[in-house]
């Protein structure tokens, strides 16, 4: 079966879709199938550390970490890991991965002895698993991957040019279980930071050199809603006064920018002005690194917090919205409308859609009886 570019570059989209949660390794791995003609694909994690290679091969009992199949097979990956893995003919030949290695059936055992086999009888054939082509590789020191592709005894087994194919697209799912474990990791970093920085009563916003925020926490978004000196709109954030505002794409440019020698070796702090009158916030700039595995690793994002001389409990307009029955999205919504000209003003400065502003004015006018925005207003503090 031949893949043309165009299906091989589809098949690389999904894998990279799926490194970063947009769609189920499973739907990755069905397009795969689909593109291979196979009834089946297989993706799994093993814990195997290389100081097992000095182990027989029936010593070595591989450890699941994750495991996906492109289709419904009941508990066929826990039988396999459970029991099976010792009658697998690839055992032998590739008990633990040392260099990456693609094996079709063929390579490891005589197709005629596999059909007799036990571990054909009593397991592979519920998957009709017998024109198997395996591709086995280390991910890490602990960790190696079995990508599998499976035809059924009426198909064949895969040519050299779809060997090739297969090969090339192997390249992109380690490096999509790279990405995968970076942005888990990262993603738990982060959560742990912003509830740190929520705890010590540290507004922070993670920016790009463009100030568009990428995230916010609690007390961040809060913050912004009171236009005290800062706020975000059309999902950026604004330092109200000209000179912050210079200030902090400076600091972005600075701290962002491709040539690290010239970047600053101390964070960048900025005075935030505040109509109010109250002192200026002090917005500290820091880089926050973010490597990706094909860039240069240069920080894409800072993170800006936020010190308030004169703190104040600014957390007790997010609890009004809680005391008024509204979820966070339409706090937020009935924030920004409060304070806006219209509702597709409102969707601009909270990135999200029009017909998503509607919903959530419609909810909100439900929720606390009313029908009119000046109404919605005088219920906001800060606002009246």
């Amino acid at each position: 079966m031949v893949i043309d570019r165009q299906a091989f570059d589809g098949l690389v989209e999904q894998v990279y879709r799926a490194s970063t949660g947009e769609i189920t390794w499973r739907a990755a791995l069905r397009s795969i199938a689909a593109a291979f003609d196979a009834s089946f694909a297989a993706l799994a994690l093993e814990r195997c550390e290389l100081w097992q290679l000095r182990l027989d091969p029936s010593e070595i009992t591989p450890m699941p970490v994750a495991a996906h199949l492109s289709t419904d097979l009941d508990n066929f990956i826990e039988r396999y890991f459970a029991y099976y893995h010792r009658l697998d003919p690839f055992r032998i030949s590739v008990p633990i991965a040392f260099s990456p290695t693609i094996q079709r059936l063929q390579d490891v055992c005589d197709p005629r002895d596999f059909a007799k086999s036990e571990y054909y009888r009593d397991f592979a054939r519920e998957a009709d698993s017998f024109h198997l082509t395996r591709f086995t590789s280390r991910l890490d020191s602990k960790l190696q991957l079995k990508l599998a592709l499976n035809r059924d005894e009426t198909g064949v087994p895969l040519d050299d040019l779809e060997i090739a194919r297969f090969d090339s697209l192997t390249t992109h799912v380690i490096r999509g279980l790279k990405v995968e474990r970076h942005v888990t990791q990262m993603g738990a970093t982060m959560d742990a930071a912003f509830e740190a920085l929520d705890q010590i009563g540290r507004a922070a916003f993670l920016v790009d050199r463009n100030a568009k925020v990428v995230r916010m926490n609690a007390l961040a978004e809060t913050l912004s809603s009171t236009a005290d000196g800062l706020t975000v709109r059309a999902g950026k954030l604004v330092l109200d006064s000209g000179q912050g505002q210079r200030g902090l794409l400076q600091a972005l440019a600075q701290r962002l920018g491709e040539n690290e020698e010239s970047q600053p070796s101390q964070p960048t702090v900025i005075a935030v002005e505040r109509p109010s009158g109250a002192r200026p916030y002090l917005a500290e700039v820091t880089p926050f690194e973010f490597e990706v595995y094909w860039s240069t690793g240069i920080a894409a994002t800072a993170l800006i917090t936020i010190n308030d001389p004169d703190p104040r409990p600014i957390q007790s307009l997010s609890e009004w919205g809680k005391a008024l029955g509204l979820t966070r999205g339409e706090w937020r919504v009935a924030r920004t409308l409060a304070s806006s000209r219209d509702e597709g003003e409102v969707a601009q400065a909270l990135g999200i859609s029009l017909n998503t502003v509607k919903t959530h004015r419609k909810r909100i006018y439900a929720k606390l009886g009313i029908n009119r925005r000046a109404e919605l207003t005088a219920m906001i503090p800060g606002l009246r």
